[in-house]
């Protein structure tokens, strides 16, 4: 762990609040968004935004089982934040798509070249 540097966490730090930005956004904004540039389904952008997510964490010099825990917490909280913003709701679905999402990651990652 002793290679861990701040610059290191940047990335996914950056990445996250992305993610937060984006989830805070009320139901009506992204309807908008959806008329002007159609949305893929819920679950698959779900998949495909923390798929990057847990490329962006399998930089981090620790163990994968440690990012995925801490990828699926991120994503239990990141679903949690939306109660907060109008008209979205929380799934579990969705949840679990995040954590599929962050597996698909890290796998992609550290793959053995």
């Amino acid at each position: 762990m002793s290679n861990l540097r701040w610059k290191n966490l940047l990335p996914p730090v950056l990445y996250y609040l992305l993610i937060l930005s984006a989830s805070a956004l009320p139901a009506s904004r992204i309807k908008k968004v959806d008329n002007f540039f159609p949305l893929p389904n819920d679950k698959v952008l779900h998949l495909a935004v923390y798929t990057g997510f847990g490329f962006v964490l399998g930089g981090l010099p620790f163990p994968s089982a440690a990012l995925g825990m801490a990828g699926s917490l991120l994503g239990g909280l990141d679903e949690q934040s939306q109660r907060l913003a109008p008209g979205r709701d929380v799934s579990i679905q969705d949840w679990l798509a995040d954590i599929l999402g962050i597996a698909i990651g890290l796998t992609l990652r550290r793959r053995p070249r």
